[in-house]
């Protein structure tokens, strides 16, 4: 970790540590530790330095360099995309660079504590994205976010992966087809997705996108570990996205799907 961070990174790097997380969110609050806005190769960004996310920007100057990496092959100037799970917008930001303004970026995060950190990171690079608080699974309606500690906002969704009760917060949930047709999606959208195992639902509950090709390349995080505790087939998407045309981008590790026709 760089010498000239402030030290609250260092004792966020100790609180970190602490278990269970509710812990460490709680001695964060004891000694009044408060987000702090990093210069970074990849943009400007504020952060909490007890959070996962903080640390990784701290360390390696990128939430998630591999992803990063990614969307500079996949996304070019004029493109449109959607980042559905968009956490604190560390993607968004690099994704609006590659763009540029004759492109668009839409970021979909329901967490309401996620808002305002969201809006001033996008503001703090002067990135115009357009900012949905919803969540994104197989019907449209209402349902119940489960809030994880925030020294790990990544990992909240819609269904609990921990031994302790977590803090619950309704959002409107809607589906990918609802979603392109209501922001008038373009043809050869890119999309990212990391919603922790509703991946499932989000993709097979709107086959015809993919039929149809309307999304040209998907960076998908894969949780197969949650999709199989809630008894569902973890090779279900996968399978589904090579039957409608999808392979695996060479050296993208599994994680980018594009049209064999793109």
């Amino acid at each position: 970790m760089p010498a000239h961070l402030p030290l609250s990174f260092m004792l966020g790097r100790w609180i970190m540590h602490v278990r269970p997380a509710p812990l460490a969110s709680f001695i964060k609050r004891l000694l009044r530790i408060r987000r702090h806005e990093l210069k970074t190769p990849e943009g400007t960004f504020w952060v909490d330095p007890v959070s996962d996310v903080g640390q990784r920007i701290a360390t390696v100057g990128s939430y998630d360099p591999e992803s990063s990496a990614l969307l500079g092959r996949i996304l070019k100037p004029g493109d449109t995309y959607i980042d559905i799970g968009a956490n604190e917008g560390c993607l968004c930001v690099p994704a609006s660079k590659l763009v540029g303004p004759s492109g668009r970026v839409i970021a979909i995060e329901p967490q309401t504590r996620l808002q305002e950190v969201l809006k001033r990171n996008f503001a703090l690079n002067g990135c115009k994205v357009e900012l949905l608080s919803l969540a994104v699974t197989d019907h449209a309606g209402v349902e119940q976010i489960h809030l994880t500690p925030d020294t790990n906002n990544a990992a909240t969704g819609l269904s609990s992966h921990t031994r302790y009760n977590l803090p619950l917060q309704t959002v409107s949930v809607t589906t990918l087809s609802e979603l392109f047709a209501r922001l008038c999606l373009p043809e050869s959208t890119v999309v990212k997705m990391d919603i922790e195992g509703f991946e499932h639902e989000a993709i097979l509950g709107s086959p015809e996108l993919f039929q149809k090709h309307r999304i040209r390349s998907i960076l998908l995080e894969l949780h197969e570990p949650y999709v199989k505790q809630r008894g569902l087939d973890p090779q279900a998407v996968p399978f589904f996205l090579s039957s409608c045309g999808y392979s695996h981008l060479p050296g993208s590790h599994g994680h980018v799907w594009t049209c064999k026709n793109s």
